[in-house]
């Protein structure tokens, strides 16, 4: 999955500099004046964004088979500091560091094991990286990769019908791993400029010692988090600058975005869904996390209102798109003989989209209905020559369906030239629930085993796009 999410962010640093460089522009108009902007030097910075954690444990010592996968949506801020080298006016070099916040946090009652807890939680976490950018006009699309530091407690087993109640067993300890991803950064004036990042952040194994029911084991923990961020940096070295978000001067550029746009995208999904369960039926007594992701492309097309409400800075737009949306995720749970499964195949969105121009770059965020074809599933472990013996029947239950929900999200989108530009974009997907149920059958009569999934999607995805209308033309 890391490889998907990180091969679109680096699609979206190669295409960018393959179309900056290379495709044919627009026809000869008189573009509108250059102005030149170096990025070498000191800078400091904030952020804020989501931060989306997917683990899984399993005791690897036999106890059990199966695991217990663990996904969470949460929240991420925290401060910048970095220094640049504008190599050349094409390329820069850069080191980076990060230190901030993840709010991931998330415990349940394993799946048929109202005994058994386990959970995940964050705290601080930092990274120290590089960056490799290409500078188009007063744009960078970049490439960053490091080492990363992040707090973590992983906590499993307990037993809350013990007398008297035992805890869960935990474990808190600071795991250094690595980091890779991609953004887009633009200038919003002379010194400052607005950015948004994708982080994959791979923070290895950790091992739990626990006395899980009644028997010492060892519980190991792969914990992975995805990190998608906005941020203000402000460049030091000259005269000092207010924030020009929404008043000063726009910078020049010869892209027109009004009007209609088509482009294509590529990027990695993930699953957050939650899936409640029960044996037996009854209510849903307790959780069980689908844990996956996969690759996404597709294509877009859309419109651009500027100049909004007799606003220079301000947009509207519509944007609709479809693609493959390949999130595949299944694992058998914790103790018990059966797999829970989850696989998407397409989806689209129709979504507003609202925001801000600097003149060379659209910052914006959107919002609308989503639509994504899904199958969920809960299926035994157990074969019929296995359960036949026994008298029993289970009847699986796997359906796919498309569902129906609402998209919200945001991006940064740059122009390249005349009629190019290039975005780096995240969506939040609901898509509603899906009820699953296994039946087992003997001669005692037949037992349900219940499973409502959310179905809960996070897309993170890099794409180019062409605008129809005529470039500006520069008067002066």
């Amino acid at each position: 999955m890391k490889i998907l999410l990180l091969g679109g962010a680096a699609l979206m640093f190669t295409a960018g500099v393959a179309v900056a460089a290379d495709l044919p522009r627009a026809p000869a108009y008189k573009a509108a004046p250059a102005v030149a902007r170096d990025w070498s030097g000191f800078y400091l910075g904030g952020y804020w964004g989501s931060s989306i954690g997917q683990s899984s444990a399993t005791t690897p010592g036999g106890l059990a088979l199966g695991s217990v996968d663990i996904s969470q949506k949460s929240w991420t801020a925290g401060a910048t500091v970095g220094l640049n080298w504008q190599a050349s006016p094409a390329w820069l070099i850069g080191l980076e560091a990060d230190l901030g916040f993840l709010d991931n946090k998330r415990k349940f009652t394993e799946w048929n094991d109202p005994s058994v807890s386990a959970g995940v939680k964050t705290g601080g976490y930092a990274t120290a990286r590089a960056r490799l950018g290409y500078v188009t006009g007063p744009s960078l699309l970049y490439v960053t990769g490091g080492a990363a530091f992040l707090n973590i407690e992983d906590s499993f087993g307990g037993c809350a019908n013990c007398t008297p109640v035992r805890a869960a067993d935990a474990l808190t300890v600071t795991k250094t791993g690595w980091t890779a991803g991609a953004g887009i950064e633009t200038k919003l004036g002379r010194n400052w400029s607005q950015k948004t990042e994708y982080l994959y952040i791979d923070a290895g194994t950790t091992n739990v010692a626990t006395n899980l029911l009644g028997v010492p084991q060892n519980v190991s923990f792969r914990n992975d988090f995805h990190v998608i961020k906005t941020g203000l940096n402000y460049q030091f070295g000259g005269p000092a600058e207010a924030l020009p978000f929404f008043s000063g001067v726009m910078l020049p550029t010869s892209h027109n975005w009004a009007g209609f746009y088509l482009g294509g995208n590529a990027g990695g999904g993930l699953t957050t869904s939650p899936a409640p369960g029960n044996f037996g039926g009854g209510p849903l007594k307790a959780d069980n996390d689908m844990r996956g992701g996969g690759g996404a492309a597709g294509i877009q097309a859309g419109y651009n209102v500027m100049n909004l409400f007799g606003r220079p800075r301000w947009f509207a737009g519509v944007e609709g798109d479809i693609g493959y949306l390949g999130i595949k995720a299944s694992h058998q749970d914790w103790n018990d003989g059966f797999v829970m499964s989850q696989k998407t195949n397409w989806y689209g969105t129709l979504r507003g989209r609202f925001g801000t121009t600097t003149g060379p770059a659209l910052l914006y965020s959107t919002a609308g209905a989503a639509f994504v074809k899904v199958e969920n599933g809960i299926v035994t472990t157990a074969t019929t020559a296995q359960l036949a013996p026994l008298n029993l029947a289970f009847s699986n239950d796997v359906r796919s369906d498309t569902r129906a929900g609402w998209t919200v999200g945001g991006g940064t989108e740059v122009a390249l030239n005349a009629g190019w530009s290039a975005k780096l974009e995240y969506l939040y997907i609901d898509a509603g629930k899906s009820t699953r149920a296994g039946v087992l059958s003997g001669p005692g009569g037949s037992t349900t085993i219940n499973s409502e999934v959310a179905n809960r999607f996070q897309v993170v995805r890099a794409g180019v796009n062409y605008n129809f209308n005529e470039p500006v033309v520069a008067r002066y």
